[in-house]
């Protein structure tokens, strides 16, 4: 549990979404702007994100929110790292504590596209390996899964042309499979 690592659990975990929904986004973890707004991605990294789904072809952010369930890897806030101003990476322990849960949305929802939005949860779903090897590429059929780094403002990753590019093709293919499956 959450507790057993020194965070204290919230009683309504950070989630968002509707049945039905073809996309089904995978983040690490809300960040203090989520746990006060109780929406995921409602932060800094959030405005960045909603800025990519854009590029990806979407209308607007709530057309994007309205055809993708989001969720994360860990459900609670893991607290922010005293070494620096980013948030504590999650524990090992309290993720695998959080996955029946999204086990369960993902068997419940079989989305036909997962976005896996950063390391971690492209790790838990692809296993080992690098972004470069990942942002840019598609994987599975169903559901597809498409990697995207990151969009906290901390991540140094896109500062890379090569990364940027990587990107590029993530979202489009993001939007490729947007104009194919959503209404």
């Amino acid at each position: 549990m959450c507790v057993e690592q020194g965070i204290i659990p919230e009683a309504n975990p950070t989630f968002e979404g509707r049945w039905g929904a073809p996309f089904f986004m995978v983040g690490q973890a809300p960040g203090p702007a989520e746990k006060a707004t109780r929406r995921p991605f409602s932060g800094r990294a959030g405005k960045e994100l909603d800025r990519w789904m854009l590029r990806a072809g979407f209308r607007d952010p709530e057309e994007f929110r309205r055809l993708t369930y989001i969720a994360a890897l860990m459900r609670c806030f893991p607290g922010r790292n005293p070494k620096n101003t980013g948030d504590l990476r999650p524990p090992p322990a309290a993720v695998a504590n959080c996955a029946h849960w999204l086990d369960a949305e993902l068997r419940l929802l079989k989305p036909k596209v997962l976005i896996l939005v950063g390391q971690m949860a492209i790790s838990r779903f692809l296993g080992p390996g690098s972004l470069e090897d990942r942002v840019g590429e598609r994987f599975g059929e169903r559901p597809v899964m498409v990697p995207l780094p990151h969009p906290s403002g901390q991540n140094r990753w896109l500062n890379a042309p090569e990364n940027r590019e990587r990107l590029a093709q993530a979202l489009a293919l993001i939007g490729e499979l947007r104009s194919n499956l959503a209404p």
